[in-house]
C-alpha cells in the first residue's frame, strides 16, 4: 500500500481523537487513561495546522518573490537592449564591438567545429 495522503492522516488522527472520547470509560477500565493522549494528539493537529497555513504563507511569499524577482530582470534586460540600441546608433550596425554586443544576446550556442576547438 502506497503513503498516505495528508488529508487521510488527519482524518485518521481525527477519528482516533473522536472514538478514544467516546470510549473513554471502556479504555480507562482496561487500564489506559486516554485524557494525556486525546490532549497531545489535539494539540499535534493544532501544530499541523498551524504548521500548514505558514507553508501556504511562505508558497504565496514565494510567488510574489519570484514575480518580483522577474519583474526586475525584465526591466533590467529592457535597459540593457535599450543601450545597445544607443550604441549601435553611435557606432553602426557594422561595427566590430556591436556585433560582438549583439552575440551576448544569442543564447543558443552553436557546437564548436573541431577547427575551433583546437584553436
Amino acid at each position: 500500500m502506497g503513503k498516505m495522503t495528508e488529508s487521510k492522516k488527519r482524518d485518521f488522527v481525527s477519528q482516533l481523537v473522536v472514538i478514544m472520547e467516546q470510549n473513554e470509560q471502556l479504555l480507562t477500565d482496561k487500564g489506559f487513561n486516554p485524557q494525556e493522549k486525546i490532549a497531545a494528539l489535539k494539540q499535534e493537529m493544532t501544530d499541523a495546522d498551524a504548521a500548514e497555513a505558514r507553508q501556504r504563507e511562505a508558497a504565496a511569499a514565494a510567488k510574489d518573490a519570484t514575480r518580483t524577482a522577474q519583474q526586475t530582470l525584465d526591466v533590467a534586460y529592457t535597459n540593457a537592449s535599450a543601450t545597445v540600441d544607443l550604441i549601435t546608433g553611435l557606432l553602426g550596425k557594422k561595427d566590430n564591438l556591436v556585433l560582438e554586443i549583439k552575440k551576448l544576446r544569442n543564447t543558443e550556442r552553436r557546437p564548436r567545429s573541431p577547427r575551433e576547438a583546437s584553436e
